[in-house]
């Protein structure tokens, strides 16, 4: 079962809601990224070295742990767009 936060971004076209934020994570802390696009792609998290494939209107879940602090992006690589950062301290 999947644990921490979890924040959902959905992504129509180029337009992704909620805008683009930077998400506060402490080491240690885990938070899952739940991202619902309107096209196949992939979605890959920086830093995390986490990367999935994603299918139209299907979501797709990214559980993130902060180990090393930085700030690093969560994007989509067709078109390129960045979801949200997350800030590990």
């Amino acid at each position: 079962m999947a644990s921490g936060r979890t924040v959902a971004v959905v992504v129509m076209g180029s337009t992704i809601t909620p805008a683009p934020a930077t998400i506060p994570l402490k080491v240690g802390e885990t938070i899952n990224v739940t991202v619902t696009s309107d096209h196949d792609d992939e979605v890959h998290a920086h830093g995390f070295e986490v990367e999935k494939e994603i299918k139209a209107g299907v979501p797709v879940t990214l559980q993130l742990k902060g180990d090393v602090p930085g700030v690093y992006e969560v994007e989509m690589h067709h078109p390129a767009l960045t979801l949200l950062q997350i800030a590990v301290s």
